[in-house]
């Protein structure tokens, strides 16, 4: 059994190590894509924070006459969770082209054109979710994720019956080498478990859901349907929506409010509570835009806890949100150990054929 396992660890470390090792090295960036992004473009991102920031009426108004023409309308906003922080303003203008702005809240003032923005952490996350390479990529990296897991589980055993562990010593690069995968390979092992098992949920997240559905309570009443407006009655505004959904949810941040698009549409709407780390956070709102009611609660507190798994607590482990900065510092730390041990692990392999070739 024990060589088998061997040959187990062995080809599936060989056959994925450049994934593993690209995989390792972008998630340890993206594990802080939001500080990195924001420095990469801080004349976006940032402001300075005044008293009180304008109402989003009048930053509507604003924008509006930026960008003058009948068909120009505004089609969500990203609210900033910190008062330094700029708001995201989705924008349709008069020729039907859509643009992503960043705004000073406090102003109105844009402060430039999303599609002007340095995108290397947005490319370093599309890579690490999907290699740059559509749907063929990723597969690969789901697939990457089952083989870290093989990797994890076939190491622990392997090292178990010799229970040897030495710190890497100098002397000869064989020996150093050896004794370094070993080593790292044991003290990342439960890590690079849950970097595998974390993975594979979110790369096959539509099997996950609906086992968790399965395993929850029956789903509440449908949503209501809005009411069709009357001729001529005009839509609630922008602010008056977010304090509807704030009144609705005390505790939760209104995230992101997406207008609606045409007269029979909600409003829909992206709400955070404190201990929800993930970036849009997963309780959702939808509200008639012309009567206020509220036709749709969908909270991350009411969730069954196969689902705040499925949607909520996945992600923020695999991320190392859960616990914020701390989890984060070890998500990325042994995430780099990742490429270490898909170096290492070849160079073990390759040694014994140099032995075994000259003997």
């Amino acid at each position: 059994m024990r060589k088998v396992l061997l040959q187990v660890h062995l080809w599936t470390g060989l056959v994925a190590a450049v994934f593993l090792l690209l995989l390792g090295v972008s998630g340890a960036i993206i594990a802080f894509e939001n500080e990195l992004d924001r420095s990469l473009n801080r004349k976006l991102s940032y402001v300075q924070p005044q008293s009180q920031p304008l109402t989003l009426e009048a930053i509507t108004q604003k924008l509006l006459a930026n960008y003058p023409g009948s068909g120009t309308k505004i089609d969500g906003f990203e609210l900033p969770q910190r008062p330094d922080l700029s708001m995201f303003v989705g924008l349709t203008d008069a020729s039907g082209k859509q643009i992503g702005l960043a705004v000073d809240p406090y102003s109105g003032e844009v402060l430039g054109d999303a599609a002007q923005a340095n995108h290397f952490v947005s490319k370093v996350h599309q890579f690490h979710t999907h290699l740059l390479a559509g749907e063929v990529g990723k597969q690969i990296a789901g697939w990457s994720g089952v083989f870290l897991l093989l990797l994890s589980i076939t190491g622990i055993v392997l090292w178990w019956r010799a229970k040897v562990f030495r710190l890497p010593r100098s002397g000869s690069g064989v020996r150093f080498n050896f004794e370094l995968h070993n080593t790292l390979g044991l003290l990342s092992s439960v890590f690079l478990f849950v970097f595998a098992w974390t993975a594979i949920c979110i790369h096959w997240e539509r099997p996950i859901g609906r086992l968790a559905q399965q395993m929850s309570p029956a789903p509440a009443a449908r949503p209501t349907a809005p009411a069709i407006p009357v001729a001529g009655t005009a839509p609630l505004s922008a602010d008056r929506l977010v304090e509807i959904a704030r009144n609705t949810l005390p505790d939760a941040k209104v995230v992101f409010l997406q207008m609606p698009s045409r007269p029979k549409q909600p409003a829909s709407l992206a709400l955070k509570f404190p201990e929800d780390r993930t970036p849009l956070g997963r309780t959702r709102m939808t509200i008639d835009a012309y009567t206020g009611r509220v036709l749709r609660v969908q909270s991350s507190r009411e969730m069954s806890s196969p689902m705040k798994y499925a949607q909520m607590w996945n992600r923020e482990i695999h991320t190392g949100d859960i616990l914020n900065l701390p989890t984060r510092i070890l998500a990325a730390f042994f995430s780099l150990m990742l490429p270490v041990l898909a170096i290492t692990g070849p160079l073990i392999w390759w040694n014994r054929r140099r032995v075994l070739s000259r003997s």
